[in-house]
């Protein structure tokens, strides 16, 4: 995919994120009841935002939520 498009769909997506949370807001607010449209919306620029990213920063992300979640007990051993 070319650098346009990335670029063309993480803009989209951090649009769909401000979005998000001024429809948030809004609900909070107003007591409107916005849930499925948040939902939507918010779906929606997840999926853009995944397909702005390249091959190499989705890995470098993968291996650094991996190594978040995972336990490592080398850190917690006993002297």
């Amino acid at each position: 995919m070319n650098k346009e498009l990335q670029g063309l769909f993480l803009c989209i997506a951090a649009l769909g994120f401000a979005y998000t949370v001024l429809m948030l807001i809004l609900m909070l607010v107003s007591g409107a009841k916005l849930v499925k449209t948040i939902t939507v919306v918010f779906a929606i620029s997840t999926i853009l935002f995944s397909l702005g990213l390249s091959q190499k920063v989705r890995t470098r992300m993968k291996q650094k939520l991996m190594t978040l979640f995972t336990p490592q007990n080398s850190r917690f051993s006993a002297p």
